[in-house]
């Protein structure tokens, strides 16, 4: 991810895709407090793959011990050094030009000596942290709504995360940087289209120990091979099939308790819930894999989940046992 460097700072300044520096400390990006740089003294921004600095200012930006012309475009390159109103403690060196991301940064924290050697995470979809196998938050992204969500293991309800919100697991901080979208809309990049366009096919053994998923639409399948979280999600669909036979309006088609869930597959709450949320990643992932962006596949609503597809299949010993466009 692109970022610069500062001998006033120990961390990487990591940019968004329009990244303000100056001292108004209410609009700009990077607070530079110094009485010779203007309130938004420049800009860095990310144009067409490229990214460029604009002097704004009254003093103006020096990149290299040149100055540059005011408010016009000046295309950076790596080890840059880039000054602003000429002043050799207001300095900043070029790292990294790659494309903007969505990031986590570690923040100090006492209880936390090691962080400050912890690596920033670049957020792709869904991540369980700090460790697949012992998470304590699960960060993911609804590719419908276009935001990031958190959910502690203790505590399923999902929150809604915002640019600069600071976010606590394996005692450490840590702080949610959107620097993919200039506009300050959700940021995960993607090509914008959710497609629906996608069946599910479960395939559960006669013993039902095995269940394997298989993605089809018009253009590709996409084997998701035999995980046990499928069998989860392929009980999520019987519901729904069961609701849709019952001629339950479709809004209310699906739902079930965690507590229900929890006893009929005979799990713990809390392993319920990362097996959604094991369901949901290798769903992302694997579409992403072939471009496509689709809604999650299990929705969750005030203690109650559902399986949130509308073409499914189900198969038990490769009996069709519930097929959606057929009740």
């Amino acid at each position: 991810m692109a970022h610069l460097t500062s001998g006033n700072s120990r961390y990487p300044l990591y940019l968004k895709a329009f990244h303000q520096f100056g001292r108004l400390a209410t609009a700009v990006d990077t607070l530079v407090d110094n009485p010779e740089i203007s309130r938004i003294h420049a800009v860095i921004e990310w144009i067409d793959g490229i990214w460029y600095i604009r002097d704004l200012s009254k003093n103006g930006v020096w990149v290299n011990g040149d100055s540059i012309s005011p408010n016009k475009l000046y295309k950076l390159a790596v080890k840059d050094k880039i000054c602003f109103a000429n002043k050799k403690n207001i300095t900043f060196v070029v790292e990294n030009l790659d494309e903007p991301k969505d990031v986590l940064i570690p923040l100090e924290s006492e209880s936390s000596a090691d962080l400050p050697n912890a690596k920033p995470i670049l957020l792709e979809h869904y991540h369980f942290l700090p460790s697949e196998n012992s998470p304590e938050v699960i960060i993911f992204y609804d590719m419908v709504e276009k935001c990031w969500y958190c959910e502690t293991i203790a505590d399923s309800t999902p929150t809604k995360l915002y640019d600069g919100e600071l976010l606590e697991f394996s005692h450490s901080i840590w702080k949610l940087i959107k620097g993919a979208d200039a506009a300050e809309k959700e940021t995960l990049i993607s090509d914008g289209n959710v497609s629906n366009d996608i069946c599910y096919i479960f395939n559960i053994s006669q013993d039902e120990e095995l269940t394997e998923l298989t993605l089809k639409n018009s253009r590709t399948d996409i084997d998701c091979e035999i995980r046990s979280h499928h069998y989860l999600t392929a009980l999520l669909a019987r519901y729904k099939g069961q609701d849709q036979r019952a001629n339950m309006p479709e809004h209310l088609q699906g739902w079930r308790t965690i507590e229900q869930l929890t006893k009929d597959i005979g799990l713990s709450e809390n392993h319920v819930n990362i097996q959604i949320h094991r369901a949901r990643k290798q769903l992302a992932d694997k579409l992403q894999s072939e471009g496509i962006s689709a809604p999650l596949l299990i929705e969750r609503k005030r203690g109650r989940v559902r399986f949130a597809a509308n073409d499914f299949k189900v198969f038990k010993g490769h009996e069709l046992e519930v097929d959606s466009m057929m009740a």
